[in-house]
């Protein structure tokens, strides 16, 4: 059979983060001109004057009016002081940038992470779909060449066996042949070796004058007892040697059935080994069946752990709330003249 040369290893797919750089604006101070403002009093008279200079204004002119006897004064004052609503204002315009960046930022971010989660798994999943391919590509070779050999295996077991069945009955057969004609030959030996003698031994009592049917019978009954001991003495060897001839025939036979069971058993164990092999690529495919659903579960753990873990929020309103709480509470000693 060719060599088969097996197929290379699916490459591990790349993974991009694909996450994209984020760039935020300079964030300036939030202090602001309007936030405070110079704040002028003119003509206040004198008995006013020391409340407002207790209020923090300073005096920035007097004016005297000779009209009256006598004089009398009047101060112009100034203080510069903070307005409350403008730095409310623009602190409540500075936390609402801020929060929309943040939420637009950390929601683009959540997203491409999602996505980069989600690309990885199903790029993870198309990689696993490749090896299973791969595997069972190869699989499906080894296991046809498997059968294939095996199958050579027990083609040759089987003709070996018939082969040498074959062959032994043959065997049998022109033994048994041999054993149809065994004595033959001596069996004609021994007849005419005893008609010769019957003759020779009727020939010499003619020529002795003793010829006699008295004589004659009994040398012929003599002659004729003879020759059936020695043609009994034949059969029972020759019965004795077929005995042993069909003795050695079935030993032969015990011994061809004995290797007929070694054949079974080889059989047996060559179904047995293909039989593991299918077993092994059984064991194969759960052991990565279950590799692919465990980094897959992994895989999506995470980004379920991602999900539910998520501390990437913005600002949250409640915390402008408290903000603008505070900022009236230190307020209330502010005046407006």
């Amino acid at each position: 059979m060719e060599e088969v040369i097996m197929g290379t290893v699916p490459v591990v797919p790349v993974q991009d983060p694909d996450q994209s750089i984020i760039l935020t604006s300079h964030i300036d101070n939030p202090w602001h001109s309007v936030w405070f403002t110079q704040q002028n009093v003119s003509g206040v008279p004198e008995v006013v004057m020391g409340w407002l200079v207790a209020q923090g204004f300073e005096v920035t002119d007097v004016a005297e009016d000779t009209s009256t006897t006598p004089s009398t004064y009047t101060y112009s004052l100034g203080k510069y002081g903070m307005q409350p609503w403008q730095v409310l204002l623009s602190l409540c315009n500075s936390y609402t940038i801020a929060a929309n960046d943040a939420r637009v930022f950390n929601e683009a971010r959540y997203n491409e992470i999602v996505e980069a989660w989600t690309n990885m798994i199903s790029s993870t999943e198309t990689h696993f779909s490749a090896e299973v391919d791969r595997q069972n590509a190869d699989l499906g070779v080894y296991i046809s060449d498997l059968d294939t050999y095996l199958d050579g295996i027990v083609t040759a077991i089987d003709g070996n066996r018939d082969d040498l069945t074959g062959d032994y009955d043959a065997h049998a057969l022109l033994a048994r042949g041999f054993l149809d004609d065994l004595g033959t030959t001596e069996l004609a030996r021994i007849n005419e070796h005893f008609a010769a003698t019957l003759s020779q031994q009727l020939s010499d009592l003619t020529d002795r004058g003793l010829y006699s049917s008295a004589v004659v019978t009994d040398i012929t009954a003599r002659n004729t007892r003879d020759k059936d001991e020695q043609i009994q003495a034949l059969n029972d060897r020759l019965a004795r040697e077929k005995l042993a001839n069909q003795h050695q025939l079935y030993g032969q036979q015990v011994q061809l059935a004995q290797y007929k069971h070694q054949v079974v058993a080889a059989k047996m164990n060559a179904y047995v080994a293909k039989f593991e092999a299918w077993k092994g690529v059984h064991a194969d495919n759960m052991k990565l069946m279950a590799y692919q659903l465990d980094e897959r579960n992994k895989l999506l753990i995470g980004l379920y752990s991602f999900v539910e873990r998520r501390e990437d929020i913005g600002p949250e309103w409640k915390d402008m709330a408290s903000m603008i709480a505070g900022l009236g509470d230190a307020a209330g000693g502010w005046l407006t003249p």
